[in-house]
């Protein structure tokens, strides 16, 4: 016995020493405001949009109130927020009409036109110019119109435009083509209450099929407060007021509205939610319209909104969240990340890693501290808002990157 006791006091400490981590928790995205899932199983167990969005925004409410009529959508240009990794860098793009006319006009008059085809756009010296039918027009600015539009030949066969590099196909408004820093700017004009909102890919249609109508509704109202809000802040660079991804809302434009089978159900939802083209529902809280954030799914309950970034604000509190997790299809409910010895050591600043744990949390039940020990017994600490926690360790797991904050444990492997 004195022998095995000697030998077990003998063997070096790293062998104790795992070679990865893994990192298993729930939900994902920042936890702020509403959980998409959480709005989902909710309507699946009966609730109204409004009692939904009473739910996850403290003391607001959803009320009809008077909206701009339009709104500009950067589909390609410049980045306009100063993020990496965004906008379009490429001097030159093309523009397609299908199954209809098209005209473009500058200083108010008709310039060209032509029948379903496709445009030349490139930026040069400042200005924008345009090949269509073998002519070449430079200007400063010019807009598209096509067939079936109140701008162009509304009662023609609708046409539908897509634009090269952008993320979808439009159907409403007009293009307003430009240039910026050097690229073609083209931003989508059309009107916020619905048509906006019709392209807006930022919940599956499909839960309209399956019981999720109500969350469908609920999301048209906080993606329209959204909108209302970003319409009083015009962008130079960009010549517009929002852009067409996740550095605003995720908008597709008709290639949303008319998805096959299921894309009725969106446009649906949007029209319960708007009386006219100055007018719609709208989250507010003390009266005002405000900017109502959302997310994918929770951890068990939503975050304090102080937590997460900085700004305290009073309709976006910590609030239980037992839905997310029985959302059908939700295949965050649950996730594994993995994180390799050598990693945690340039994560966390240590010699070999023994063990990593959640230290401390947010209400929310997101990881506030992570608090790494070394296999001689040093220790180091990860510590910040909750989404800085997440994007400090996710970019050293295999796959990249951190579904969420809602960290349950770290074990080794």
């Amino acid at each position: 016995m004195t022998a095995l006791l000697l030998l077990a006091h003998a063997v070096p400490a790293s062998a104790a020493v795992p070679g990865s981590f893994a990192i298993k928790g729930s939900g994902y995205g920042h936890g702020i405001g509403m959980p998409q899932y959480g709005a989902y199983q909710m309507a699946r167990e009966g609730a109204s949009a409004t009692r939904i969005l009473r739910h996850y925004y403290t003391d607001a409410s959803a009320s009809h109130r008077s909206t701009p009529v339009r709104i500009g959508v950067q589909v390609h240009g410049p980045d306009p927020y100063g993020f990496r990794g965004y906008g379009d860098t490429r001097d030159s793009t093309r523009i397609t009409v299908a199954h209809g006319w098209w005209r473009l006009v500058a200083g108010g008059k008709q310039i060209e036109s032509g029948p379903a085809g496709r445009l030349s756009v490139t930026a040069s010296d400042g200005s924008v110019v345009v090949r269509a039918d073998g002519r070449k027009l430079r200007r400063d600015r010019m807009v598209l119109e096509w067939a079936g539009t109140p701008q162009y030949k509304p009662t023609a066969r609708p046409a539908t435009v897509s634009v090269g590099g952008a993320h979808g196909t439009y159907r409403h408004g007009r293009m307003v083509i430009s240039a910026s820093r050097g690229v073609p700017n083209i931003v989508n004009e059309l009107r916020l209450t619905s048509e906006y909102l019709y392209g807006i890919a930022e919940m599956p249609s499909s839960w309209g099929a399956t019981g999720g109508r109500e969350a469908l509704r609920a999301q048209a109202v906080v993606a329209r407060s959204y909108a209302v809000l970003k319409a009083r802040d015009w962008k130079p660079r960009c010549r517009c007021h929002v852009v067409d991804d996740v550095r605003d809302q995720q908008f597709s434009g008709w290639e949303k509205e008319a998805e096959a089978t299921y894309g009725k159900y969106w446009r649906s939802a949007v029209d319960a939610t708007w009386t006219s083209a100055r007018r719609g529902r709208v989250l507010t809280s003390e009266g005002r319209p405000v900017e109502a954030h959302y997310f994918s799914s929770s951890g068990g309950r939503t975050a304090n909104s102080e937590d997460v970034w900085s700004t305290a604000l009073p309709y976006e509190r910590s609030v239980s969240d037992p839905y997310s997790k029985k959302a059908p299809g939700n295949s965050y409910a649950s996730w594994t990340r993995v994180l390799h010895q050598s990693k945690a050591r340039e994560l966390f600043g240590l010699g070999n890693v023994a063990s990593i744990k959640v230290t401390s949390r947010y209400s929310s039940g997101q990881a506030r501290t992570l608090t790494a020990t070394s296999a001689r017994g040093a220790t180091s600490t990860i510590r910040g808002k909750a989404d800085q926690v997440r994007t400090t360790v996710g970019p050293y797991t295999v796959a990249g990157s951190l579904p969420s904050a809602w960290i349950g444990a770290v074990r080794s492997r």
